[in-house]
């Protein structure tokens, strides 16, 4: 399969106003929105079912209530940003959901065209209330193989920094290596670091297991450092922004999630 597994570092870095930095290890998918069927005959994957791990086009973006196939929504993105050339395969990094948990703090899209070459990619946020918000990189923000691009955020991401703050992606198509990266500026330059990279395991129902008994709750992890280093700010005393001031400034946001799926915990 051109689907994947990437065994992956994360880490985050604060430079302002208190400095603070932490990284962990887990892994996480590559879909060939394509091999949707293939997928879910892999040990421990659902696609749109419960299994272990399970991909639903629910917890993904969707316009409408009929929540068709990722792919399909994902297209009519696409084609709403003015889009319209050929697509053909589309890749998705992501955290599928585990033991029916979801969280994805982000996820990216890599659409290519059907000769192969990389047309444009989507990053599709998400916080803890369950919102989502899409940022797109056209090819024009392609150079050597990456998506350079800043947008502001207008988004409540987290409790500790502004809506106006700029978003600056660096996103390089999956291959051998994973490398996606978006750091966060405000008038002073930037102050806040992110980054997953990663290296290619291929996805098979043994790697999949392997990867399970190292991380067996990949989504907890994810959940719990979220909370665990919001305590450490809080207690290092860093500004709280409460998610109630601004609504104006946080545009372009969907719920993805109703109150029957089994999510994180809301954030301040």
């Amino acid at each position: 399969m051109k689907s994947c597994l990437y065994s992956c570092e994360i880490y985050h870095k604060r430079t302002r106003p208190k400095s603070h930095a932490f990284k962990y290890k887990l892994f996480t998918f590559c879909v060939d929105l394509d091999e949707l069927e293939q997928l879910d005959k892999v040990a421990l994957i659902g696609i749109n079912r419960s299994s272990i791990y399970s991909l639903r086009s629910s917890d993904h973006y969707h316009q409408d209530a009929k929540q068709t196939d990722i792919k399909t929504n994902i297209l009519q993105y696409i084609r709403e940003q003015g889009n319209n050339a050929p697509i053909g395969q589309i890749k998705l990094i992501t955290h599928l959901r585990t033991f029916g948990y979801q969280f994805n703090p982000v996820s990216f899209y890599f659409a290519y065209s059907p000769s192969g070459k990389i047309n444009c990619a989507v990053a599709e946020v998400a916080n803890t209330y369950n919102e989502q918000k899409m940022y797109y990189l056209p090819h024009s923000r392609l150079k050597n193989n990456h998506f350079r691009d800043t947008q502001i955020k207008q988004f409540y991401i987290s409790p500790f920094s502004d809506l106006e703050t700029s978003l600056i992606f660096d996103l390089c198509h999956p291959g051998e290596d994973l490398s996606v990266h978006i750091n966060e500026s405000d008038s002073e330059g930037v102050y806040f670091y992110s980054g997953m990279t990663g290296k290619r395991v291929e996805l098979t129902s043994e790697s999949l297991i392997l990867n399970t008994l190292r991380f067996p709750w990949v989504t907890a992890q994810v959940i719990l450092s979220i909370h665990w280093q919001a305590l450490k700010l809080f207690l290092k005393k860093v500004p709280v922004r409460r998610k109630s001031d601004n609504p104006e400034l946080q545009t372009n946001t969907r719920t993805y999630l109703n109150s029957k799926k089994k999510t994180a915990k809301k954030i301040v």
